[in-house]
């Protein structure tokens, strides 16, 4: 006597969403989605260790594979692919206001590996345009069993969370090479005690958050103190309660923006021309063009110059 048999997708889909159970933290609602279609299994809400709910919510397509992830371990860090993804659902993923994470669960292994989607997307643009699937580049490290990968994964998503202010601040750091340069040059060794004149001031605030939101997204080190910890101590050195910044107090920002502009600039050069070049040329081609001209280029090398950063 024949009998239905159930397939063999069912039972790696039910495998891996019991894995998702078993390892997700604790402080994670897991909401599965009846409708999976349109490439969407559940949505997961990270909560504070608190139990505090705060709206931090991702989206995220979960792909059990029963063979184990190869590994390449030539380099520091092993890394490999995740399963083909048609390109019409990327590009789906990629247009949800909701960040997108890719969620590979590794069977045989019992671990589960993410990838953010959009950025995935952004870094081979040229393959969206061409292919009918790609595959996300996956790291042994981002795991949901790593402390490291548990930890990394709200950063990954209010990076993407926040992905178009990272873009208006990298367009304002290119776009203002000069005038941010010699801002941060002129305003340096002044008299001290004198309070920052307003235009200076904010000026000053936009290219401290500029510097800032790129450092971030580009993932260079960023050891300045905040905005507000820098009033404070402008307020604990001057004891003035009507004055917000003085000159010694931006005199002192600035020498610390300054060691880390050029490198700024330099990587969100390398962002627009090299890494994302497909994407910025599709989705700003004059920005695009006007960075690959090499005027950008010639500015830069001029500023590492003046700041004794080019070898002899």
């Amino acid at each position: 006597m024949r009998l239905p048999k159930r397939p063999e997708t069912h039972i790696i889909e039910a495998e891996s969403w019991r894995l998702l159970q078993s390892i997700a933290p604790k402080n994670w609602i897991v909401r599965e989605v009846t409708e999976r279609d349109y490439g969407i299994d559940c949505y997961i809400e990270m909560c504070r260790n608190d139990g505090e709910i705060t709206g931090d919510l991702i989206s995220v397509q979960l792909k059990g594979i029963k063979n184990a992830i190869s590994w390449n371990s030539s380099s520091t860090i092993p890394t490999a692919r995740s399963p083909s993804i048609k390109v019409e659902t990327a590009n789906y993923w990629n247009n949800l206001p909701v960040p997108v994470f890719l969620l590979v669960a590794d069977l045989p292994s019992k671990d589960i590996y993410y990838v953010s989607v959009e950025e995935g997307v952004r870094n081979q643009y040229d393959k969206v345009l061409k292919q009918d699937s790609i595959s996300f580049k996956l790291v042994k490290e981002l795991s949901l069993s790593s402390e490291v990968g548990v930890a990394l994964l709200p950063w990954f998503y209010m990076k993407e969370r926040n992905h178009n202010n990272f873009v208006f601040h990298v367009t304002s750091l290119l776009s203002h090479i000069q005038p941010f340069s010699e801002f941060i040059r002129s305003n340096q060794m002044r008299d001290c005690f004198m309070e920052v004149e307003l235009e200076q001031h904010l000026q000053f605030r936009a290219i401290y958050e500029t510097c800032r939101t790129a450092a971030i997204y580009l993932e260079n080190q960023w050891d300045i103190e905040s905005l507000g910890e820098l009033y404070k101590k402008d307020r604990d050195e001057w004891k003035d309660q009507y004055v917000y910044l003085h000159e010694r107090t931006l005199d002192y920002a600035l020498q610390k923006i300054e060691e880390v502009f050029p490198r700024l600039v330099r990587k969100a050069l390398k962002l627009v021309t090299d890494s994302q070049s497909t994407y910025w040329l599709h989705k700003d081609p004059v920005f695009y063009n006007l960075c690959y001209s090499g005027e950008f280029e010639w500015s830069l090398k001029r500023i590492e110059e003046e700041l004794g950063l080019t070898k002899a």
